[in-house]
């Protein structure tokens, strides 16, 4: 069953659609959420309220991209929680991030060192973009989600998901320079396993 089948019975009150969701994306959004913060405890806690939200809620309406719908319900969760703890505890706001342990690299292209210096350039690069660029190519080139699904989980329009790519790859090109093509080449014919593969 796709997702809007399962959704549609979710929306008649089938419990089993609702746990085949859960299934089918749990580590989808528990990889999501720890982009935010590094608490898996507390992601794990996010994803349940998100699931238990959806269980008890009585205002639930058709989606057409419910990936982008559970992401995005998780992400709010997720901000709510980590405000109302930096408000108790004085911590600071986590932000987007991505975390590739060097060794995760090394392994994957232990062969071959031109291809390991390009992808730490591309990390690199990656790590010095707003955090909105961050978010966008990761949802967009690492999950595969199309421009109207980032737009929606990220809540913004599809437009602006695609600009942000157009603003994200320029500045890549600035930071890259005659390296932007072979980096970028790297990316995709790895199928997004540079990011995807350390992740």
């Amino acid at each position: 069953m796709n997702d809007i089948e399962l959704w549609k019975l979710v929306l008649k009150g089938d419990s089993s659609a609702l746990s085949m969701l859960y299934c089918r994306y749990y580590e989808l959004m528990l990889n999501f959420g720890l982009k935010y913060s590094p608490d898996v405890d507390l992601v794990k806690d996010c994803i349940q309220d998100v699931f238990v939200k959806i269980c008890s809620s009585r205002r639930l309406s058709d989606l057409s991209y419910v990936k982008s719908y559970l992401l995005a319900s998780m992400r709010n969760v997720l901000i709510d929680r980590m405000s109302a703890l930096k408000a108790e505890e004085n911590i600071e706001e986590y932000g987007f991030c991505l975390d590739v342990d060097d060794t995760a690299l090394e392994r994957l292209f232990r062969h071959d060192d031109d291809k390991l210096r390009l992808s730490r350039r591309l990390l690199y690069a990656y790590r010095m973009l707003p955090k909105s660029q961050r978010e966008v190519l990761y949802l967009r080139y690492v999950k595969g989600l199309s421009h109207k699904e980032v737009a929606a989980v990220l809540e913004i329009n599809p437009q602006s998901s695609m600009n942000q790519v157009y603003r994200a790859l320029e500045r890549l090109r600035a930071m890259l320079g005659a390296d932007f093509t072979k980096c970028i080449a790297l990316f995709f014919l790895q199928g997004g396993e540079v990011l995807n593969g350390c992740l």
